[in-house]
């Protein structure tokens, strides 16, 4: 009997609520008719202009590379800079002027590619990887008009609109890329304040040339955000200076000190002599626009730390002031298997929304079909498949505006490396999942194994054929699930546990090392976790022992997202006495921008490493006393161990996803348009995530650490 076929006789139906489409049409792809939910489209259907001619010849990768290729030639893109996993490639790029998405995808045969007199292209049978938008708010960030003459729009309105602002707050030009005669621009920013959204631009910066004052703030627990432009190393006559001052200033009534920095050219020093800080130059920038360069605009927030953010080119200077639902400027490309070149593209519009893609197919009205990336090819007029496409109602082909390609190989782990991994590189690793009979939840409840992992799911809604709302498997070298909770105030969730243990050393200063990557993208009541305890599979049923000694680790709280930890014994007061999704133990946080005091770390916002199909990688070691735990190969804190938190021997590791009654009138998904713009069109009932590279090994040392900027503080 099918998975499927089982798990429709599982116990006890809820009630089930009524269901709602989020806005949007009914359509058709191919001969597949899509669910009640969601606007969807054909895919890449060719545009009523004529085929081109082909280049045929050799162009060279961002790595090096020679790539031969039929392909149109077209502007590169800068900066492309490609992070390897075990089996795939997280790629970060400049914006282009003028992009609304991106993607990528393997190079494909001459045969496959047909381009179009008006700069549209389409691939046969492609598999194309999007960026989408990032999930967050418009938000009015400059509320100084005295100082910025920027429109108060939430969001921006006209292209004209833009350009005028843009123009407006220009400094000079500056260059995106280094030079024997240009010197890098360090963007450093201060500590977080209350009421800080988690945008990168949003926290005090101070912008310097000099390596010694990046080392100073460095040291005194700034975060580093990299190098935001280069400037000419000398004055002449093509240049012109910018100036930086600041004041400070103990806030009346409140007792601490507020900092404001300005960058200004030469005809604003008169205004701010009487600043604290008095003007001095800060660097050098082109007075006109010249080859490779882009302009340099100021762009003020008012903030607790108001300050001017500087921006290099168009589509920064639109994020800046604007934020809201615009581009994602990274792409992910994962299941290689062998040396791959990719090509990764700038486009001007969209790719289309086809459908939900899914591990499994899966039909349970009134819900949204779910697709298989076969179902998707075979109902693609082209075959092209868009994961992460966003946009609905696309017309035609996507246009590239810019390309650049990327020749990547597999870097798996080795035998060493972990006592245990899972990296999903075919279904064959994976295995065939077997039904554990006589789950213990008993609300809609499953239970599966592999030879790998034992899969558990809890109060998943039924549709109204009995079908379970749950799909789960590999897909290009991921582990996707997808699933829907079972009506109002239940507690749905997935659990993966990995079926041999790990085990945590009496010794406190000996770890266990645990890893995972996955999208993060995530509100109050759908997140994704990682969880390390001494109980058994299926572990959501062990935290009733009141004996149980158990680590979380999850972000939460979206969309700016807080990454924290819980830790504790036995049962936890409230609710129901045991850990549940609506019954949490207190956690300590690691990083939170939403209040003000939580980190004084230098540490990234998560949401500046969150897209709905970008992965990020968190690192947790675990011994007998702490935790450390790293985002993206960079620290996000350490915390020490409750007192009544004990290990000491095996222990299992779980990763999971949550998804907590998403109708609730709170729960921004469904609620409205904004911030979550293509979640509350296409996944409001429907929770969906990626998982990949889950390991684990026991009896590691601590990770380096800067103890200095990153203290183990008390729980």
């Amino acid at each position: 009997m099918k998975r499927r076929e089982r798990t429709a006789r599982l116990n006890a139906h809820f009630a089930q609520r009524p269901r709602r489409c989020a806005a949007g049409l009914v359509g058709v792809i191919g001969s597949l008719a899509l669910g009640s939910c969601g606007n969807n489209h054909p895919g890449a259907a060719s545009p009523p202009v004529t085929p081109i001619q082909l280049h045929s010849g050799m162009v060279t990768g961002v790595d090096g590379s020679s790539v031969t290729t039929s392909l149109p030639l077209l502007p590169g893109l800068t900066n492309v800079v490609g992070t390897l996993g075990a089996d795939s490639v997280g790629i970060s790029f400049d914006p282009v002027d003028g992009a609304v998405d991106y993607r990528v995808y393997p190079l494909p045969q001459d045969a496959d590619i047909t381009a179009y007199s008006d700069g549209t292209l389409t691939v046969h049978n492609a598999v194309y990887r999007c960026a989408g938008t990032r999930q967050t708010f418009d938000e009015q960030n400059n509320l100084n008009s005295s100082d910025s003459g920027l429109t108060k729009a939430n969001s921006y309105a006209t292209t004209t609109q833009i350009d005028a602002d843009a123009a407006k707050n220009t400094l000079g030009y500056v260059y995106v890329t280094p030079a024997a005669d240009r010197l890098p621009v360090f963007a450093l920013a201060g500590h977080p304040m209350d009421g800080e959204t988690g945008w990168r631009e949003s926290r005090f910066k101070i912008y310097t040339t000099d390596t010694t004052t990046r080392q100073q703030l460095l040291g005194q627990a700034w975060r580093d955000d990299g190098i935001a432009f280069y400037v000419p190393k000398t004055a002449d006559s093509t240049t012109q200076t910018v100036y930086s001052s600041e004041t400070s200033g103990i806030v009346p009534g409140q007792g601490w000190t507020q900092y404001q920095r300005f960058y200004f050219l030469a005809d604003g020093k008169s205004a701010h002599a009487g600043d604290t800080t008095p003007p001095a130059a800060a660097f050098e920038v082109l007075s006109a626009a010249g080859t490779d360069t882009t302009p340099l605009m100021a762009v003020p927030y008012q903030a607790a730390q108001s300050h001017v953010e500087l921006v290099a080119g168009q589509e920064r200077f639109k994020r800046a002031a604007y934020q809201g639902n615009l581009p994602t400027w990274f792409l992910q490309w994962s299941g290689i298997t062998a040396p791959t070149t990719l090509v990764v593209e700038a486009l001007a519009n969209g790719c289309p929304f086809q459908g939900l893609a899914s591990a499994e197919h899966l039909e349970a009205p009134p819900h949204q079909t779910f697709y298989t990336i076969d179902d998707l090819n075979k109902a693609s007029a082209t075959g092209e498949v868009f994961i992460n496409g966003q946009y609905d109602n696309v017309a035609g082909a996507p246009k590239p505006l810019a390309r650049s390609f990327l020749t990547v190989s597999p870097t798996p782990p080795a035998a060493t490396d972990w006592d245990w991994y899972q990296g999903f590189a075919t279904k064959d690793d994976f295995g065939t999942p077997t039904e554990v009979p006589g789950c213990t939840d008993g609300l809609n409840c499953g239970r599966w194994q592999t030879s790998m992992l034992d899969i558990s799911s809890y109060r998943i809604d039924l549709g109204t054929n009995g079908t379970p709302v749950i799909a789960f498997g590999p897909v290009q070298g991921q582990l996707w699930t997808a699933f829907d909770d079972a009506g109002s105030d239940v507690t749905g969730k997935i659990r993966m546990t990995a079926r041999t243990k790990g085990s945590i050393d009496a010794d406190p200063n000996v770890f266990l090392h645990a890893t995972m990557s996955v999208n993060i993208v995530s509100t109050d009541r759908r997140y994704p976790q990682m969880i390390i305890s001494d109980q058994d599979a299926p572990i959501q049923e062990s935290f009733t022992n009141p004996n149980n000694n158990t680590v979380i680790v999850q972000p939460i709280q979206g969309p700016s997202m807080r990454l924290e930890v819980q830790a504790f014994h036995g049962l936890v007061a409230g609710l129901v006495g045991s850990w549940d999704v609506n019954n949490q133990a207190p956690e300590h946080r690691l990083i939170d921008y939403e209040t003000e005091g939580v980190s004084a770390q230098p540490s990234d916002s998560p949401f500046e490493h969150a897209g709905m199909d970008r992965m990020t990688k968190f690192d947790v070691f675990l011994s007998s006393s702490r935790v450390y735990v790293l985002m993206d190969n960079q620290p996000a804190g350490c915390v020490m161990l409750p007192a009544d938190v004990k290990f000491g021997g095996p222990v299992t590791f779980t990763v999971g996803d949550v998804l907590y009654h998403e109708g609730a009138a709170d729960e921004l998904v469904c609620a409205q348009a904004r911030p979550y713009s293509f979640m509350h069109l296409h996944q409001c009932t429907e929770t969906v995530r990626h998982f990949d590279d889950l390991a684990f090994k026991s009896g590691t040392g601590a990770p380096v650490w800067d103890d200095q900027n990153f203290p183990c503080l008390p729980y």
